[in-house]
């Protein structure tokens, strides 16, 4: 049996934060699932209500954000590829926009009367993070394969 060197710490930071990824996958689905009832009916089970999706989604993200923003995370970006450094700056202002999108979906969340208004730009929002997503997993691909 061969013994194998333990890979360093940056890629275990990096695999929490794509595992951090995966579990946002799954809250953006329910997010989907609740913007297709909601175009069906007014109805909605209790496992999609959309305040408890949105306060999920905001701590989730703030948490996520927090851990990206790191000096493990996108420090160690930095420190390895000074020249991603203007694209770690936009994905920062990113962030910042995010939360303030979800705060404000939160707000009509709060409003049963205004749910119906939810799907169109809760669908906004998901495909606006989910671009950013690609845009963070092309940010690591010139980290580990840069350009030649």
């Amino acid at each position: 049996m061969t013994d194998h060197a333990p890979l360093p710490s940056m890629f275990g930071r990096f695999s929490a934060v794509l595992q951090e990824h995966d579990h946002l996958r799954t809250t953006l689905g329910r997010l989907r699932e609740m913007c297709a009832t909601l175009e069906e009916s007014s109805e909605l089970p209790p496992d999609l209500a959309p305040e408890p999706l949105f306060d999920e989604l905001f701590s989730d993200l703030k948490s996520h954000f927090a851990s990206e923003e790191s000096p493990a995370y996108f420090g160690t970006v930095v420190d390895e590829a000074p020249a991603l450094a203007p694209q770690i700056n936009t994905l920062k202002r990113e962030h910042i926009d995010m939360l303030m999108r979800i705060e404000e979906l939160l707000g009509v969340a709060q409003d049963q009367q205004r749910w119906g208004t939810l799907p169109h730009p809760t669908r906004q929002f998901v495909a606006i993070l989910e671009r950013h997503e690609r845009a963070e997993s092309t940010l690591l691909r010139e980290l580990f394969f840069p350009p030649k």
